[in-house]
Order: structure tokens, then sequence, then C-alpha cells
């Protein structure tokens, strides 16, 4: 494991809060909100190319349903920012 700055870099992400994502007003995908600061959050879902590049988000650290827009994804990863 190497460190960066004292911090491991290949450590796995801290753990996320539970959250859901409205991919449209009838369905909805689980996930692990990680990161939250003012404008971005970082998202862990099963499949990331179910989610739309604008969705609803809320989650057990965040007192509304926040909109946000997709800024990058992997498989299983989303970085979006709060519109």
């Amino acid at each position: 494991m190497s460190n960066h700055a004292g911090f491991p870099v290949d450590a796995p992400p801290t753990p996320g809060e539970p959250g859901l994502i409205a991919v449209d007003e009838h369905t909805s995908i689980g996930c692990w909100v990680h990161d939250i600061s003012a404008q971005d959050v970082e998202i862990v879902v099963p499949d990331a190319s179910l989610v739309p590049d604008v969705f609803l988000l809320t989650s057990s650290a965040q007192e509304s349903i926040k909109v946000c827009r997709t800024l990058w994804r992997t498989d299983e990863m989303i970085g979006a920012r709060h519109l």
C-alpha cells in the first residue's frame, strides 16, 4: 500500500450513507453515497449505466432531495454535482 501525504492511496473508500436515486417517477435505485461536499458527491451503485445524466438523490446524510448532474461514471461509481 503506497502513501500520499500520509494517507494510503489504495485504501478502500470510507463507509458511505445509504441512499436512493430516483430514475423516474416510478423507479429508484439503492446506492451508497460517499464524499458529500457542498457541491459534489460520489455514489456507488450496482450498475451506473442505469442512472440518467440528471437524477434526484436522497440519503440519510442529506436533509433534502437533491437534483444532481453526472460528471463522470465507471461501471459501479458516479461522480455528480448538486444543481
